[in-house]
């Protein structure tokens, strides 16, 4: 099946054409209810309303294969109607782009165990389709450079390797658009992050393994500011968290106990997009954990849900109550960037659009305009080059 439009295709599948309010629905279940189990009734009802609505799984993002696959498809011209194949060959293909996956899987997950003298980053070349052809860092390192942007985006829990590579080429889609531009290189960042167990078990394993990202990340972007590359950031859920780790840490602020090699950089202007992160909302304060994280930013655009069913149970990761996520509750506070001056950040809730889903794609397909936010921020970084 072929669609030209991708969100009016999204909707048509009859996965997440309601929003079920399980505590109204199962009002006839009020009855006295003995603590501990009241307590955590709300949880109960927040996971299952997840669940019937298409998410089953926390801080990250369910596999959409029963969705139409031109979700991942650009709108194209009568002339060009590709048919049947316009999901694994757009006919929106950009040449001047360039597809790339960095992958950290098989390598540790530990912080305090993490190589970060010469991490073994395992590097592809992608197709617009997503076949990879093996690279290394060097054939990377040598096309970063002063006239041409990079953009890495960094995926949520729960992903397995294709399920990254598959989710990265639709943000790059919804992202890119058809409209001429300048070339990119679009680097999709692949973290172990696949289903281990279930639900909030599954993200606290995850949750221990960010610090480690952070640092390797941190470790990569040291090369784009020795190559002087002018660098976006785009992160959804625990991938928001990675990006502010590895900018907290380029800083000389400290993950998992670890200081990465090196003078700390500061003054960097690196621009950076938040979809619904699953990171604490003081993380970026003066005394939150990435209060360096600022030092290296020139703007940020956040993507919050107050709504979020998932983030708005974001304490359960430390077992400290009170403790919100950032993608959750929206803006708060920032540190001051590297000469003083505040902290560019365009913020909006997305609740009225997205609902109670804690789904990526809800961001890019529905009136919270992701795709157009993260675009117009890709622009700002090669305007000011």
């Amino acid at each position: 099946m072929w669609c030209a439009n991708a969100t009016t295709c999204f909707f048509s599948n009859n996965v997440l054409t309601s929003h079920i309010n399980l505590p109204h629905t199962y009002r006839h279940l009020a009855m006295p209810i003995p603590m501990p189990l009241r307590q955590h009734l709300s949880l109960i009802f927040s996971i299952m309303a997840v669940i019937t609505a298409g998410q089953t799984n926390l801080y990250g993002d369910a596999n959409h294969e029963r969705l139409c696959e031109c979700v991942t498809a650009c709108q194209c011209s009568a002339t060009e109607h590709q048919g049947p194949e316009i999901h694994s060959q757009p006919c929106c293909k950009d040449a001047e782009d360039r597809l790339w996956s960095i992958s950290t899987r098989g390598i540790t997950a530990n912080a305090c165990q993490a190589n970060l003298e010469q991490p073994n980053l395992r590097v592809s070349r992608l197709s617009m389709n997503g076949c990879g052809t093996p690279s290394d860092l060097d054939q990377y390192t040598e096309q970063l450079g002063q006239s041409r942007q990079v953009v890495v985006y960094v995926h949520g829990n729960r992903m397995s390797s294709n399920d990254a590579i598959r989710r990265g080429l639709q943000v790059y889609r919804k992202t890119r658009g058809c409209s001429k531009r300048e070339g990119i290189d679009w680097v999709i960042w692949s973290w172990p992050s696949d289903k281990e167990g279930i639900l909030i078990h599954d993200a606290r394993r995850k949750f221990r393994r960010l610090d480690a990202q952070g640092l390797y990340l941190s470790w990569l972007l040291r090369k784009h500011v020795s190559a002087d590359t002018p660098t976006t950031l785009i992160g959804y859920s625990f991938g928001g968290r990675v990006i502010t780790g590895a900018l907290h840490a380029l800083s000389g602020g400290k993950l998992g106990g670890r200081l990465t090699p090196g003078e700390p950089t500061t003054g960097t202007l690196f621009r950076c997009g938040l979809v619904a992160p699953a990171l604490e909302r003081l993380a970026l304060t003066q005394r939150g954990v990435h209060s360096q994280a600022t030092k290296n930013l020139e703007k940020m655009v956040l993507l919050y849900n107050r709504r979020d069913a998932v983030l708005k149970r974001f304490w359960l990761l430390n077992r400290v109550r009170g403790t919100m996520a950032l993608g959750y509750s929206g803006p708060a506070s920032f540190a001051p960037r590297f000469d003083g001056s505040k902290l560019k950040v365009v913020s909006r809730d997305c609740s009225s659009s997205v609902g109670i889903n804690h789904v990526e794609l809800d961001y890019y397909n529905s009136a919270c305009s992701a795709g157009p936010e993260m675009a117009a921020l890709i622009n700002d970084g090669m305007q000011s080059e």
